[in-house]
């Protein structure tokens, strides 16, 4: 299948696992592990090439990349909303009711979050 990545991905060192755990939000389940963090990274590739086929031979949903929320809810615990929304030229409340609601941010949007989160 050889698909792009285009969901948000997370590896990460585990102590208690003594490996790279690589894991796509997104995907329920999808994940992956390694000794190193490349081989973590091929193996994840693998892996959402698995979840992706067996999603559509089962006629399950395939959710729809939103990197920008994705992104977001890895680093909410860390983030302050109103300070990303100024950072990003985003209204604050507009931005705190897409999040609580989980809709689907606009490209631009996404944009000029994934642009305040890198200068963060």
């Amino acid at each position: 299948m050889n698909t792009p990545i285009k969901y948000l991905t997370k590896i990460y060192w585990s102590d208690e696992d003594e490996c790279y755990v690589g894991e796509v939000p997104a995907f329920k389940g999808c994940i992956s592990h390694g000794a190193t963090y490349e081989k973590t990274a091929r193996n994840l590739q693998e892996a959402m090439e698995v979840w992706l086929d067996s999603a559509s031979r089962h006629k399950d949903p395939i959710p729809e990349p939103d990197l920008a929320a994705e992104e977001i809810s890895w680093m909410l615990p860390l983030l302050n909303v109103s300070k990303l929304a100024k950072l990003a030229g985003i209204n604050k409340h507009t931005l705190a009711s897409k999040l609580r609601r989980k809709s689907r941010f606009t490209a631009l949007e996404t944009r000029k979050i994934r642009a305040a989160l890198a200068s963060v």
